[in-house]
């Protein structure tokens, strides 16, 4: 072998993980070059030293000790009131019997008045109060304000949109009754 091996292959050999051809080779090496078998050999002896002294696994001594530690160390950082128990009174004991019923009975009679609720009858002579909640129109451009507006006589809505371009005077618009002849639909159509 007359080239220098590389790491990977140095480190196999001086740990005696090298095996058949590559190990010939390397060995082949080494006996041109005495200092890697001097080093060999301090590492191998390094090993067999290592296992010699220490196990190759160690139980943590007396766990439970440590454990029986950690836990005193927490009980005595708690606060002496947060360990001993409120006083009761004698006649605790019967209203936690009657919570549960008392509450299942206050909802029934919740949900039996509920259904009993109706809307205000209305006269024939008057007028419902209820009122429509205001409307609002969506505009996809948050750059358009639009705003609703109620004629005095109930009956005619006027949307007015603001922040859109120009509606060009060369652009027709038809309109015409629909079912009740106070509304009219306006179609903005191009006609050609």
């Amino acid at each position: 072998m007359n080239k220098a091996p590389d790491e990977t292959t140095l480190t196999l050999w001086m740990d005696g993980e090298l095996h058949g051809d590559e190990l010939q080779k390397m060995e082949a090496y080494a006996k041109e070059h005495p200092e890697l078998l001097a080093e060999r050999d301090a590492v191998q002896a390094m090993s067999r030293s290592i296992q010699e002294n220490i196990p190759a696994s160690v139980e943590p001594p007396y766990p439970d000790f440590f454990n029986e530690r950690i836990l005193h160390a927490i009980e005595a950082e708690r606060p002496a009131e947060a360990t001993t128990p409120a006083p009761t009174r004698g006649g605790a004991g019967i209203w936690k019997w009657l919570a549960a019923p008392l509450a299942a009975g206050a909802m029934a009679a919740c949900f039996y008045l509920g259904t009993q609720v109706s809307s205000p009858a209305t006269d024939a002579g008057m007028a419902s109060t209820n009122t429509p909640a205001p409307s609002t129109v969506y505009t996809p451009d948050s750059s358009v304000e639009s705003n609703i507006f109620v004629a005095g006589d109930q009956q005619t809505t006027v949307i007015v949109l603001e922040g859109l371009e120009d509606v060009p005077d060369d652009m027709n618009m038809a309109g015409g009754p629909i079912q009740d002849p106070n509304r009219v639909m306006v179609n903005t159509e191009n006609y050609y």
